[in-house]
């Protein structure tokens, strides 16, 4: 006969969607709820009643006198217990087996008992879950850091990386360069051919930048038609000829009826020296902008005292 105790569970544990049974602390089985049975074929009329061992397979019972009936009287529970159960039927079937014993004037324990290659499914349906979750966040994080348009990262990835590549300079003693390269008249592009040839020629561009650079070298869209690039290792004779490359880039931009020209604006940050990712973007711009000023389509060095124009 049923606890008192357990008898206001009985409702909510056959809504389990899993096997439980119910049994005293001397074995006697008191419940099964009704996935149990199902799951493992036994009549309830045959099973209540019955010693809980009696539903193991001989290798089972062995395991669960020796081991699981002293681990819930010294424990008070057990965990992920590997079992045969002897079906209603006569079948072995594998399964694992969770308990915990309840205290009271009449202490009896709950077991949670699976099949366990429907347990090992389960595993593989979290680890499937697991890795689409990873998946869709790696390509939230990477269009979250990409430039949709251009398929060149955006801002806040080029500072990320253009950060570490700083440290990298200081840690190594390399100099390195910013290069910030701005499509000359391209409101005039945008006003003459429309937006969808601005934006083609954007993509190709930066298509064609993303091709120039090479892999170590950061190559970003800065934010319209400005772009920038940050150039580990390279003093300002290799960033000049970083440039003339980035020139021949834009000249292969073929999707108007007029030839696209870039101005470019270059700092070179020397070993040792205390310009910070701000101090160096500010300076490429102000090299870019005197590019403009001065006709366009060609390239200004910054250093830091004086405009030269790159060859």
């Amino acid at each position: 006969m049923m606890p008192r105790q357990i008898a206001p569970f009985k409702p909510n544990l056959d809504l389990l969607p899993g096997g439980c049974l119910v049994s005293s602390l001397s074995r006697q089985i008191y419940f099964a709820n009704k996935f149990f049975l199902h799951e493992f074929g036994f009549d309830p009329n045959h099973l209540i009643g019955r010693k809980l061992e009696t539903i193991f397979s001989p290798a089972s019972r062995i395991f669960y006198d020796s081991y699981l009936h002293p681990m819930l009287l010294h424990e008070g529970q057990c965990r992920e217990a590997n079992i045969v159960i002897q079906t209603g039927q006569g079948a072995r079937m594998p399964a694992v087996a969770n308990a915990q014993v309840y205290d009271g004037t009449d202490p009896y324990v709950i077991w949670c008992i699976t099949q366990s290659e429907n347990r090992n499914k389960i595993y593989e349906d979290l680890v499937t879950a697991r890795e689409e979750i990873k998946a869709y966040a790696d390509k939230m994080e990477t269009l979250a850091l990409t430039d949709t348009l251009t398929g060149l990262p955006n801002r806040r990835s080029f500072e990320a990386n253009a950060q570490r590549d700083l440290h990298s300079a200081d840690r190594t003693g390399q100099p390195i360069s910013f290069v910030m390269i701005d499509i000359d008249h391209f409101k005039s592009i945008n006003d003459s051919f429309g937006h969808a040839a601005g934006d083609q020629v954007l993509s190709t561009f930066g298509r064609n930048l993303r091709a120039t650079a090479r892999k170590s070298e950061v190559s970003a869209r800065f934010g319209g038609e400005e772009f920038v690039c940050c150039l580990l290792g390279a003093d300002q004779y290799g960033a000049g000829a970083f440039a003339r490359r980035v020139h021949l880039a834009a000249r292969s931009v073929a999707q108007i009826g007029m030839p696209v020209t870039v101005s470019i604006g270059i700092v070179t940050r020397q070993p040792a020296s205390d310009l910070d990712l701000e101090a160096c973007v500010e300076l490429a711009d102000a090299a870019l902008y005197h590019a403009k000023a001065n006709g366009r389509n060609q390239t200004i060095l910054n250093t830091q005292t004086a405009f030269e124009i790159c060859p």
